[in-house]
């Protein structure tokens, strides 16, 4: 599995206007390889909030042939064209990418 973040630097108190832009899907879920996105959010530090878009993928090509997409290009055009609304909150973004090397899950008589 390969997970992306893409951790967001947001204006103190603005988080909730960049987390409702994730509210919908703009077509990810239909990729290929897509397995899930969580929007987590952490408004813990006093000078700017975070938003982490964190998306998980069966393997790299997978997220690299959503980077190529039509769909992606559709989910961005906004933030290209700068006409988006929740852009000039944006501080700065950071992206990471992780291979899963193990994974443990909870054993079904805890679930």
């Amino acid at each position: 599995m390969w997970i992306v973040m893409n951790k967001l630097d947001v204006e103190k108190g603005k988080v909730e206007a960049v987390k409702a832009r994730f509210e919908t899907t703009k077509g990810i879920e239909s990729m290929d390889g897509f397995i899930r996105m969580q929007v987590l959010t952490d408004t813990s530090d006093e000078t700017k909030d975070q938003v982490v878009i964190m998306t998980t993928w069966r393997d790299a090509a997978s997220f690299e042939n959503w980077l190529e997409s039509g769909a992606y290009k559709h989910a961005h055009k906004k933030r290209d064209d700068d006409t988006s609304e929740v852009k000039p909150v944006v501080l700065g973004n950071t992206v990471s990418q992780y291979e899963v090397a193990i994974e443990h899950g909870a054993s079904s008589d805890h679930v």
